[in-house]
């Protein structure tokens, strides 16, 4: 979702894609159940192993792309304001920040095995916050730090799964 000067979500991007984007995320979701149901499970209610956790993550997508989709649906005052004003140039659809955006992911995603979760996901957060407009060099480096700590003490403690120290790493401990 693209954001305009004023920082209203979706304002700069065309509807027709954000309701692409939505259904897509939707349909994806709906396949993940799918595939999730034969998971195994422990046959505990209170237990959010390998078949819930899946289920509860495709959940709360399906959930934000019906608002996403939804939401640029119905027809809104300033929407309707927007369409009478003449289209301003630089507030549409980007594509150089999506693609490093997609090329940064991918980077991570291998990184991730090799250096580990803690120091890779500290970097890559703050180059997609900055990607992202965020440009305060006090700010951005304690968010990227906060929310890795708090991801990897949900993983660890509350999911019991651990998270990759790396290879690197696990190369050094023998």
């Amino acid at each position: 979702m693209s954001h305009s000067p004023e920082g209203a979500p979706g304002a700069g991007a065309p509807r027709s894609a954000d309701i692409a984007a939505g259904i897509i995320v939707a349909v994806v979701a709906v396949a993940a159940i799918a595939v999730s149901r034969d998971f195994p499970t422990t046959g505990l209610d209170s237990d959010v192993g390998p078949a819930r956790f899946p289920l509860i993550y495709a959940g709360i997508l399906i959930v934000l792309s019906a608002i996403l989709v939804i939401g640029r649906l119905l027809p809104t005052r300033r929407n309707q304001e927007r369409a009478a004003e003449p289209a301003q140039p630089g507030t549409g659809f980007r594509f150089a920040p999506v693609a490093i955006g997609v090329v940064a992911t991918a980077v991570y995603i291998y990184l991730i095995s090799l250096i580990g979760y803690l120091p890779t996901t500290v970097v890559f957060l703050i180059g997609m916050m900055r990607l992202m407009g965020q440009r305060s060099w006090v700010r951005t480096p304690l968010l990227a730090v906060g929310i890795t700590a708090f991801l990897y003490l949900i993983f660890l403690y509350g999911l019991q799964i651990p998270l990759p120290v790396g290879s690197l790493f696990e190369a050094a401990e023998l």
